[in-house]
């Protein structure tokens, strides 16, 4: 089968589907080993007219379409587990811009409230104090004003003190404030919206595409049409046929184009497109 695929290879998808009608599609999987997307006749009826045409070998294929086509009659096929749903995603920064500025409001309306309510306390106390503070004075100063000759300690220099005592407090508060506001501040300018990772492919029509675990090695296949998500928490080489491959990662439509096979690799988070002996490296040694 090696030797026959190889013939295939070389001649490319795109040949042969001139050559023998089979669709593209059908000729990219068949050229790679793949059932996928085929029935039982079909694929018999494609590989029988591939060996006739190009004078090749294809009996490995044969032995291992009947093997893949017994095991699908005694059990229903299941999804891989690498696709998983695509989710809605969901921008939170207007949310959290929203609880930031609720706390904001929240803090700098009870500082202020609570250091008003401080300095309204602190002006009550100061004020009875140096109302006691006169009446002592006033006291003192009738009684000994003759018989000490000394200057007599006057309301309005108690007036002078009460003014600086309560000019001083109310400033001090006026800073707690402030200082309170800029904290709130400093916290809604610090949070930053959350970087959500996705990987998807968004074929435009029927596509086959290739994937390997860079971890396991273990490699996956698949014809299909409609949109799916693969596993962004692991890390991934990824193949196509010659044509146009239309992506999304991270959030970002990508589209890529070639007369000749396509190899990506994504790997936390990053995606790039990689040439045939990146791939091979990552891939110990195997173009696929």
């Amino acid at each position: 089968m090696e030797e026959g695929l190889k013939v295939l290879k070389d001649i490319g998808a795109q040949q042969i589907h001139k050559d023998t009608h089979i669709s593209k599609e059908h000729v990219q999987a068949l050229i790679h080993g793949s059932c996928e997307g085929l029935n039982k006749i079909q694929f018999q009826g494609f590989v029988s007219i591939l060996e006739k045409q190009y004078k090749v070998d294809l009996s490995d294929l044969k032995l291992k379409g009947k093997e893949h086509f017994e095991d699908v009659a005694s059990k229903s096929k299941e999804d891989t587990h690498v696709f998983v749903t695509p989710e809605k995603e969901q921008n939170l920064a207007p949310l959290y811009m929203i609880l930031a500025i609720i706390v904001f409001v929240s803090v700098a309306y009870y500082s202020f409230g609570y250091l008003r309510s401080m300095a309204t306390d602190v002006t009550a106390i100061d004020n009875s104090q140096i109302e006691d503070a006169k009446k002592l004075v006033s006291d003192v100063n009738e009684e000994k004003e003759d018989e000490l000759n000394q200057p007599v300690i006057t309301t309005e220099d108690l007036n002078a003190t009460e003014d600086t005592n309560v000019s001083d407090e109310n400033l001090s508060s006026e800073d707690s404030v402030e200082e309170s506001v800029q904290n709130v501040e400093d916290v809604v300018e610090d949070q930053e919206p959350e970087v959500v990772r996705s990987l998807k492919i968004l074929p435009k029509n029927r596509i086959w595409a290739g994937y390997i675990n860079i971890k396991t090695n273990q490699k996956y296949q698949k014809i299909f049409r409609k949109e799916f998500a693969i596993d962004t928490e692991k890390d991934w080489l990824l193949l196509f046929g010659s044509g146009t491959v239309h992506l999304e990662v991270n959030g970002e439509r990508k589209t890529f184009s070639s007369s000749q096979n396509m190899r990506f690799k994504y790997e936390d988070g990053n995606f790039e497109k990689i040439t045939v002996n990146e791939f091979k490296e990552l891939n110990k040694g195997r173009k696929w």
